[in-house]
């Protein structure tokens, strides 16, 4: 599988770039993307925020613009549409077998962001995190 590149960027109406970001993954670039879109300095400039994969346009977010405007990302990053994960029959890992899981949408989403598209990935990506940020302390160790 092919490494993708994630480019956020600051650019002017005459296509000067003044800031840019490359990430390797999409959750960097989502990073990113909102602490551009989310420079609330920059409102009714021509000035444009832009998030890439490879040469592919994903979003970008005009802040010459209003919430409600085409283009316009502030207030619903969330629905940035993300490129699919690579098509095909995935890799056989050792070990490994086919499970299904039913998962909501908000789920398939951060599964699929975690994963740069694809959703098994970001669930392994997920479930090799620190189980200390999934548990809570219990009652005896907080000192009750």
């Amino acid at each position: 599988m092919t490494a993708r590149h994630y480019r956020a960027y600051l650019r002017d109406f005459d296509g000067q770039i003044l800031e840019k970001t490359i990430a390797a993954n999409s959750l960097a670039a989502m990073d990113v993307f909102s602490a551009l879109v989310n420079r609330t300095e920059l409102d009714g400039q021509k000035l444009l925020a832009a998030l890439t994969c490879g040469n592919r346009q994903i979003a970008y977010h005009r802040f010459d613009r209003q919430p409600g405007d085409a283009n316009y990302w502030r207030d619903r990053l969330d629905e940035i549409p993300w490129p699919p994960g690579q098509a095909g029959r995935p890799v056989e890992m050792e070990g490994g077998r086919r499970v299904q899981v039913y998962l909501d949408v908000k789920s398939i989403a951060v599964a699929s962001r975690l994963g740069d598209g694809n959703v098994s990935e970001g669930i392994r990506k997920a479930l090799n995190l620190p189980m200390s940020r999934f548990t809570r302390p219990r009652a005896e160790d907080r000192g009750f």
